[in-house]
């Protein structure tokens, strides 16, 4: 979809705060994502000798571990696409909501 024009766009304090989380929970999705990842190779490697370490390896799930991680974006969205829903029912212009309806959309500059 591509992005509506909205000229002079004022955002009340509701979308302000929307805008805020939205940008809280993106850094924090991606933050647990890369510690998610350090930590699992952490504990199999750090301070262990190469049998800990092998051991560690051999009885690591790595199948279970991907499906977790890839978990991480899709709860860190599911989470966006509810802050900016209910952002766009408490708008209060036209333009606020059109902006936030584009948000939900997924819209694209060319």
């Amino acid at each position: 979809m591509k992005c509506p024009s909205i000229n002079n766009l004022e955002f009340s304090e509701t979308s302000k705060q929307a805008i805020k989380e939205i940008r809280r929970v993106k850094a924090f999705s991606d933050y647990l994502a890369a510690i998610a990842v350090f930590g699992t190779f952490a504990n199999i490697f750090a301070g262990n000798g190469p049998i800990k370490s092998h051991y560690n390896l051999t009885q690591t799930d790595f199948d279970s571990f991907l499906t977790g991680v890839r978990q991480i974006p899709q709860i860190g969205n599911s989470v966006i696409q509810r802050e900016a829903f209910k952002a766009m029912m408490k708008s209060s212009t036209n333009k606020e909501r059109l902006f936030w309806r584009a948000f939900l959309k997924g819209c694209k500059q060319d």
